[in-house]
């Protein structure tokens, strides 16, 4: 028989990293917030490009119509 991994140690780990996050001051999290827009700002770019080479590959079906 087969023992699973008993998760409970890991679901109160990732509850006292909540909480911790939680506790943090506004200041803070204001802080973090901005540190996001700016890499995503960064990334901007590097998204089009993907976005616009997903767009080009777009399979096209003919039919044939005779």
């Amino acid at each position: 028989m087969k023992k699973y991994f008993d998760a409970t140690e890991f679901y109160r780990r990732k509850e006292a990293g909540r909480k911790a996050k939680a506790k943090r001051p506004v200041a803070e999290k204001m802080a973090t917030v901005a540190k996001l827009r700016d890499v995503e700002k960064s990334l901007a770019p590097i998204r089009a490009a993907n976005k616009a080479r997903r767009a080009s590959k777009q399979i096209k079906i003919l039919i044939k119509t005779a």
